[in-house]
């Protein structure tokens, strides 16, 4: 038995909907408990194994503008591999392939957000791999939408890169911004362990 929370991000073009028909096809019951106000939104809700042992959380983060599922509880592996066999999910060698087959500036940069938000489990090198070669990018916007994702994953291995294109990036907000990732994110301001 695993509690390790899993993250999933579903393929485009899904919907809210098509999400909750294949949890519901799961068994998974959508909780009517009553969140806190704090927690109320309507861009989450909760999917409960007949138990209440593990849970669905489908989210959509605004932010980013994706939705993910975390799934969370005794039987979080199993759970996620159930909910793959339903629904299309990315990973970051789909996201890879999708922006190779197609340079569209929009394509590239939702690939980058799903890619930051898949990362949040923890390290991956694919995904490191894969936001580093974002960071270069030609266009100053998707550079900076690399940055966002890499303050979104936290990882202190950007932090070499970020110094780099905080002083020769061509283009000003890019390198202020690559700054404020590095000093406010990456290595935080009072952090003696970040050097």
């Amino acid at each position: 038995m695993s509690s390790t929370a899993v993250r999933l991000v579903p393929a485009p073009p899904a919907e809210y909907e098509s999400t909750a028909t294949a949890l519901s096809s799961l068994g998974l019951i959508r909780s009517r408990a009553p969140l806190s106000e704090a927690e109320q939104s309507p861009n989450s809700e909760i999917w409960l194994t007949e138990d209440h042992r593990t849970a669905a959380v489908w989210v959509r983060d605004e932010l980013l503008d994706v939705s993910y599922i975390s799934v969370q509880g005794i039987e979080s592996r199993v759970l996620a591999e159930r909910i793959r066999s339903a629904l299309p999910m990315d990973d970051i060698p789909q996201l890879q392939a999708r922006v190779i087959a197609d340079r569209d500036p929009d394509v590239l940069m939702d690939s980058i957000l799903r890619a930051a938000v898949l990362a949040c489990s923890g390290f991956d090198p694919q995904a490191f791999t894969f936001l580093q070669w974002a960071l270069r990018d030609p266009d100053p916007l998707v550079r900076r939408v690399a940055l966002l994702a890499v303050s979104v994953t936290g990882w202190r291995d950007f932090s070499p890169i970020l110094e780099e294109i905080s002083e020769k990036d061509p283009i000003d907000e890019v390198r202020k911004q690559a700054a404020r990732v590095l000093n406010s994110i990456l290595r935080p301001e009072g952090d003696a362990s970040a050097t």
